[in-house]
């Protein structure tokens, strides 16, 4: 017996669907899925971000990560990466903006 030949990220994009179904049908809080990105930005001075997929552009005025839903920028002044993980990242220095820009 034969199977059809399907790409990884067409079964990944399935996956994603049946979970957010799932999650909707439970009532869960959104924030258990996954595949969705937190960040928690603490009066300027301290960003946490959470379910990151990795850093694009590191600048001591800019720091773009890649997410699910797009690319998060941060932007301000005397930025540092106090720590970094593979899913989790935590930006000190004076932010003054926090910005998204969603997959076209």
């Amino acid at each position: 017996m034969e199977y059809p030949v399907t790409c990884i990220s067409c079964i990944m994009k399935r996956k994603r669907k049946i979970f957010r179904r799932i999650l909707g049908s439970i009532e869960l809080p959104q924030d258990l899925d996954p595949h969705l990105f937190f960040v928690q930005w603490n009066g300027g001075g301290e960003c946490l971000i959470e379910q990151h997929r990795g850093i694009l552009c590191f600048e001591m005025n800019r720091i773009r990560f890649a997410t699910e839903q797009g690319t998060l920028m941060l932007e301000g002044e005397s930025l540092e990466m106090q720590r970094l993980s593979e899913t989790r990242a935590l930006v000190r220095g004076h932010i003054g903006a926090v910005t998204l820009e969603g997959k076209s």
